[in-house]
């Protein structure tokens, strides 16, 4: 992972945000030209971005965050970053294509293999009909697999800052917000069938990789997504820094708020990335079609449930507009498939609002969920369910469940075991550390501040 760009800060002055407090920390930071803004609606974090000709490098970003932390008028303050990453890249000239199992062969293997298709026939023919998923990734093409389910009018570019996320194709990940909802609601007249064909994508576009460090745009995504009332975020995404609190007060108050987290676990990580390993959030691994796990899927004690993420067929855009569809792997598709199972879930029992009611708040509805996808999973014989959930996800099953009469008591929390891997040092260096041991873990820490210097002797 490499450094690309520092971003500016995000920072809170207390329960409130209060602009006047925030702009006179900048000024005794030395920074009071810097550009402010609210990280989103309804959110309390500011975000202070530098200007355009300004060059600052990691220490300096870093050292600067120690400024305002040591502020009297500030509360919270972290970083953003912009890192390069990887994430399902093509096989270069020369490599093997990726081996498939023959299970995988027909089109709609995942419906058959998660019970979608009689999940279907229960009362009320359940199909997620118009439920809003937010999808927070890299925005969308026109490829035909998808073009029904987009609600653009509902859509934003936190990129470019702009009404229209349509995906450039210019980054690493260039097509895969387009992939992954496919996977959700491809029409089922349509080439392929996505598990809520009646679902509606709300695409938003925060970046064109799929590998995060700085969660700036996504939280922005989320906090718009609580404020348009979207039941749903899927969440094919993710990254092994998680910052001092940004992503988690993001991600807290859209739970709060109602909208059901759905994250994958990660691809190729020794554990699962953010924001899957939040506890508000569902955290999905992958398995193949023989049901063992993908072999690059992440593991871990936050993993909630795991579903078809290896040879998963989803739509394929190249540059040119060239749309096909393929085979392809990764937890993203695992995330995608549980966010395409809620919104079954959600149109079987009359829809979020009649579910909130219920359970006398929004809130309550998620925890609800997540307990009937996990009581209702498959788990194969030598299972381990401690790295990697209750089991498989199973549509029919999940559909057939009856509602409690109460919400769990916990909701979405689980307990989080990510802190305990990092050396016990003073809390306010910890996550300086936890940025630097996730981009370069093999070599000695390098643009550090003077502060973590002094710490790590």
């Amino acid at each position: 992972m490499a450094y690309r760009r520092f971003e500016g800060l995000v920072f809170s002055t207390g329960s409130k945000p209060e602009r006047k407090r925030a702009r006179l920390a900048l000024r005794r930071a030395g920074i009071a030209s810097w550009t402010l803004s609210l990280l989103g609606p309804g959110a309390r974090q500011f975000f202070a971005e530098p200007p355009a000709t300004a060059r600052i490098g990691v220490a300096t970003a870093w050292s600067l965050t120690y400024r305002l932390r040591a502020d009297r008028d500030v509360d919270r303050a972290e970083p953003a970053f912009e890192t390069d990453g990887f994430e399902e890249r093509e096989p270069r000239r020369g490599v093997a294509a990726e081996r498939h199992l023959p299970q995988s062969q027909p089109r709609d293997w995942v419906l058959a293999f998660c019970g979608v298709r009689e999940a279907w026939t229960r009362p009320g023919a359940p199909q997620g009909q118009e439920v809003l998923i937010a999808h927070p990734d890299t925005g969308y093409t026109r490829h035909p697999q998808i073009r029904a389910a987009l609600r653009l009018d509902l859509g934003y570019d936190f990129v470019e800052d702009a009404a229209d996320p349509l995906d450039p194709l210019s980054g690493q990940s260039g097509g895969h917000g387009t992939a992954t909802a496919s996977v959700i609601a491809s029409a089922a007249d349509a080439e392929l069938t996505g598990i809520a064909p009646r679902a509606k994508i709300v695409p938003l576009r925060v970046n064109d990789n799929v590998v995060h460090f700085s969660w700036r745009r996504l939280a922005a995504a989320l906090y718009r997504a609580a404020e348009r009332r979207m039941p749903i975020a899927s969440m094919s995404l993710g990254g092994p820094w998680g910052g001092s609190g940004a992503l988690a007060e993001a991600v807290r108050r859209a739970s709060e708020r109602g909208v059901i987290q759905i994250a994958a676990a990660g691809n190729h990580a020794p554990f699962v990335v953010y924001p899957a390993c939040l506890p508000e959030v569902i955290a999905v691994a992958a398995c193949n079609a023989l049901g063992a796990p993908w072999q690059y899927t992440a593991r871990g004690p936050e993993v909630d449930i795991t579903a078809p993420g290896e040879s998963v067929w989803r739509a394929k855009t190249s540059a040119g507009k060239k749309y096909r569809v393929e085979r392809s792997s990764g937890t993203s598709y695992a995330a995608a498939s549980v966010a395409g199972l809620c919104a079954l879930w959600l149109s079987r029992h009359g829809g979020f609002d009649a579910l909130a009611a219920r359970y006398g708040s929004a809130a309550a509805v998620g925890g609800v969920f997540k307990e009937a996808l996990q009581l209702t999973a498959w788990a194969p014989q030598g299972w381990d369910g401690e790295t990697l959930g209750a089991g498989i996800a199973r549509a029919d099953r999940l559909l057939d469940q009856a509602l409690p009469a109460t919400a769990p008591a916990r909701g979405l929390r689980t307990a989080s075991a990510r802190a305990a891997l990092l050396p016990d040092i003073a809390e306010p260096l910890r996550d300086e550390l936890q940025f630097h041991l996730a981009t370069a873990p093999r070599r000695p820490i390098s643009g550090a501040s003077p502060q973590l210097r002094r710490a790590l002797g």
